[in-house]
């Protein structure tokens, strides 16, 4: 089970690595677009991206959730959960992925660190 875990945060990591990575200079040229786009979604708070903002506080209740069960390997409810939140954040990275080339340098950043700490959950869960 462990080992499905890893691979399927493996497979998102890369999925959201290749995104983070795409060319997005076709994309110059409607700068107005995106600053409006991201404008109207944002919080204050939370950065420009809500899609983003969902993302992350995916990936943080996932680490949270694989570090429990680190302590508590035998936990099947807990397991189980993990499986459902993998498979929201692969559908929610995926999503994004194919938005990546619109990022902003925040989103972008927001993204990467939130990239960063999902390849992490599964490289220590």
């Amino acid at each position: 089970m462990r080992r499905g875990l890893a691979w399927m945060l493996a497979l998102t990591f890369l999925v959201g690595g290749a995104a983070a990575c795409g060319d997005d200079d076709d994309k110059k040229a409607d700068d107005s677009s995106e600053t409006t786009a991201a404008d109207d979604g944002g919080d204050e708070g939370g950065g420009g991206n809500e899609a983003i903002t969902e993302y992350c506080d995916a990936v943080e209740d996932l680490v949270t959730k694989t570090n429990e069960l680190a302590d508590d390997p035998t936990n099947a409810d807990l397991t189980s959960e993990i499986t459902a939140l993998t498979t929201e954040v692969t559908e929610k990275a995926t999503a994004l992925a194919a938005d990546a080339a619109n990022f902003d340098a925040d989103d972008q950043a927001a993204y990467q660190e939130c990239q960063d700490s999902f390849a992490s959950a599964g490289a220590g869960g």
